[in-house]
């Protein structure tokens, strides 16, 4: 499964998670069968790119978005083509175990 979630910067497993989903400088995609790790800047509207983060996201063949907070219009964007868990906090690492252990909230 790819997992999305967005960060604050690229440094690896231990990159800081956004807790601004919509203003995110980079998004990091892991594939959990794999432990494949990709991290990307975002050109997104809010950087001067075409599309929003939650458009890059959708586009991303993602199946789920681990984040600390989104907005409804990203929710409604995403909902029903990507399973979305806020509440997380901390760095990659640390977000990737809470998901393991469950302890994230789903939208």
């Amino acid at each position: 499964m790819k997992i999305c979630i967005p960060l604050l910067e690229d440094n690896g497993m231990d990159s800081r998670i956004s807790d601004h989903f919509g203003k995110s400088p980079f998004l990091s995609f892991y594939d959990d069968k794999t432990s494949k790790l990709e991290i990307i800047k975002i050109a997104g509207k809010h950087a001067g790119g075409q599309q929003t983060i939650a458009e890059i996201v959708l586009n991303s063949n993602a199946d789920i978005l681990i984040c600390s907070n989104i907005g409804p219009k990203a929710i409604d964007l995403l909902k029903g083509n990507i399973y979305i868990l806020t509440g997380a906090a901390g760095n990659l690492r640390q977000v990737l175990q809470t998901f393991k252990m469950k302890n994230l909230r789903s939208q």
